[in-house]
């Protein structure tokens, strides 16, 4: 078991508020290569847990962090964030380690640590031993149903808020020379200086794939994002060896659509030079800080998607050039209804020096704005 963030304090859950948040309409509907249409964030719950003193963890969760999580939560004695998740992982493990409840897990582990920092009145990322408080973040998004216009609008005001690099999506239609093309006017629009990544979803096989990278190679990419399926790993061999018998540098990512470190060890086997754990993925943060130390140890580089206001908390963590990533089509349309959240600057976000969570909701603004359905109390039983 992974004994990162081990810590001697016992935590026992009396209470639990679980808040229940409305789709939260997006400004423009969002695609990538391979998902459906988006019309509204996926961002959909959040959780308060509190101990017999009434300090809270809290943190965005899903429903099944009620359904499942909590009454054992309620039910039995306090215990160590590590022994919680020794319970709780030989509790899932039936449901195999990519279920969601294996992300679940992740989430709860965030929240715990959240309330053992909340008791040192700490932020939460110096609680578990940053020593930075800010942490690089590039902006993207770029979804597929955007024109061209559309798409180099968006990226140039990305660059024009401070941000160096930025990832927009391909893969659709299985047109890859369209996306060709969407790349030259990126490099054109941003210039040779500015990081432009893409992101196929898993859109392609290794023909296809390697096709795109002979004639974006010319365009120095900063990386290709999940280009074929997330668990071909002899399949990125290939792709790794058609790149290196033709003579192509291209750096290729993946992780994100994985819930186990071992996954990572595979990636890097297999030609992958770009990690990225995404964050509470895995059952538990300390898995993340396996993954930098891999990407560490191999030379490899390291990024990571997920919620964004959260993540960064991660981002003070890992090496630091590592970059989180801040999905602007999905994710922007949420910063109206924080009541705290990290600063912007110059393509790093700095985060606020608050206990706990550098990101907390605003729960008046969302039932004044109709999006606040529903809050649920639990309490533990004597």
């Amino acid at each position: 078991m992974n004994t990162c963030f081990s810590y001697g304090d016992k935590i026992g859950i009396d209470k639990a508020v679980f808040y229940k948040i409305a789709p939260i309409p997006l400004p423009v509907p969002f695609k990538d290569g391979t998902g459906q249409i988006r019309y509204a964030s996926l961002f959909g719950s959040w959780i308060k847990l509190y101990d017999s003193e009434g300090v809270w963890g809290q943190g965005p969760c899903t429903p099944l962090m009620m359904s499942y999580f909590v009454p054992a939560l309620l039910r039995e004695e306090a215990k160590t964030a590590q022994e919680w998740r020794d319970y709780f992982y030989w509790q899932i493990r039936n449901f195999g380690y990519q279920s969601p409840h294996v992300s679940e897990m992740g989430a709860l582990d965030f929240i715990l640590l959240d309330l053992l920092a909340n008791r040192k009145a700490m932020p939460l990322h110096r609680f578990l031993g940053a020593e930075r408080d800010w942490s690089h973040v590039y902006k993207g998004g770029g979804s597929v149903l955007l024109s061209d216009e559309e798409l180099i609008a968006d990226l140039c005001r990305f660059k024009s808020e401070g941000y160096t690099q930025t990832k927009f999506k391909i893969g659709s239609d299985n047109n890859w020379k369209k996306d060709i093309r969407r790349l030259e006017k990126a490099r054109a629009a941003l210039g040779d200086d500015f990081g432009i990544a893409v992101d196929a979803n898993q859109a392609w096989d290794v023909e296809t794939a390697f096709d795109f990278c002979r004639e974006a190679a010319q365009l120095h990419i900063s990386w290709f994002e999940e280009p074929i399926h997330a668990y071909d790993m002899r399949g990125y061999a290939r792709l790794r060896e058609k790149l290196e018998e033709a003579g192509i540098e291209m750096s290729l990512a993946c992780g994100e659509s994985v819930r186990s470190f071992h996954a990572f060890e595979d990636y890097a086997d297999h030609g992958v030079d770009h990690l990225q754990p995404g964050n509470a993925r895995m059952y538990s943060i300390g898995e993340n800080m396996k993954v930098d130390a891999l990407a560490r140890e191999k030379g490899l580089r390291l990024s990571s998607g997920g919620f964004t206001f959260q993540n960064v908390i991660m981002g003070t963590l890992y090496m630091e050039d590592s970059m989180i990533e801040y999905h602007q089509p999905i994710m922007e349309p949420l910063v109206p209804y924080f009541s705290i959240c990290p600063e912007i600057k110059e393509g790093k976000f700095y985060l606020p020096q608050v206990p706990g969570l550098p990101v907390q909701m605003d729960f008046e603004k969302l039932e004044k704005d109709g999006l606040l359905e529903s809050v649920v109390y639990k309490y533990r039983k004597y």
